[in-house]
């Protein structure tokens, strides 16, 4: 793979413009620990990949302008004109040295990398449920996937831009990937099976709650009654008093 960077153009146009050097796989462009820091930039970075060279927008606010357009996923070539925020800069690259893309000779790949590429708002949710599974068989490229777990433990995932990354990074992962296949026939299982088990635990948890308050409710009846005769015991023997004698009483007054 050639080399690849960015001509970073200077507010002063009589002053060149800056050559800097983008790193093999991933540069980060802007954000709180990127390559190269951009201005007012914030949370949101550029993500500019070597093999083959693309450029991911991170975030939410406004995406970078690619040659003019809003761009959330470009491929690059030699010459594009990137616009972000405090950075303008021309893509350049060394094409001569540059390989032959693996989707010339691979159609499979082509169609993998269309795939990867309709993970959009609205859009198919395969893509993230492929990602997803290609970062649970450990398929992806493993910075890509600990990157995003670290975002989703900081509450700052998005699903749409992980599984661009995810897949992005791993163009060797295709649909009829036979781990794919069989993991994704597991998970099926799983959530045919999962509502028909819990039916009837949920019918025996029941079963077991009216069980419990009739016991409740027989236990309180024998407390009571168990209070009623010691009380008539205490009567009898302490005061003298029957219970018969007073029912005596009130029948003759009736």
């Amino acid at each position: 793979m050639g080399r690849t960077w960015l001509n970073l153009a200077s507010a002063d146009a009589s002053v060149p413009a800056t050559r800097f050097e983008l790193k093999p796989g991933l540069t980060v462009l802007g954000g709180p620990r990127g390559d190269l820091p951009v201005a007012s930039s914030g949370g949101d970075c550029l993500h500019l990949w070597s093999e083959p060279p693309k450029l991911i927008f991170v975030g939410d606010d406004d995406p970078p302008r690619v040659n003019g357009k809003p761009a959330l996923e470009v491929s690059l070539h030699a010459g594009d004109r990137i616009e972000w925020r405090a950075l303008a800069a021309t893509f350049g690259a060394d094409e001569s040295l540059a390989e032959i893309p693996e989707s010339w000779m691979n159609p499979d790949a082509a169609r993998a990398a269309a795939g990867a590429q309709s993970a959009a708002p609205g859009g198919s949710p395969w893509p993230w449920v492929k990602a997803g599974l290609a970062a649970e068989l450990s398929l992806a490229e493993p910075d890509t996937v600990r990157r995003w777990q670290d975002a989703a433990t900081r509450g700052e995932f998005n699903a749409d831009t992980a599984a661009r990354e995810i897949l992005a990074a791993s163009p060797g992962v295709l649909d009829d990937d036979p781990r794919l296949r069989e993991r994704s026939s597991r998970l099926m299982r799983e959530l045919l099976v999962g509502p028909a088990r819990r039916a009837p635990r949920l019918a025996k948890e029941n079963s077991r709650g009216c069980l419990a308050i009739l016991f409740s409710q027989l236990l309180m009846l024998v407390l009571i009654t168990l209070i009623v005769v010691a009380a008539l015991l205490v009567a009898r023997t302490r005061y003298n008093q029957s219970i018969d004698a007073q029912l005596d009483r009130i029948i003759r007054r009736f």
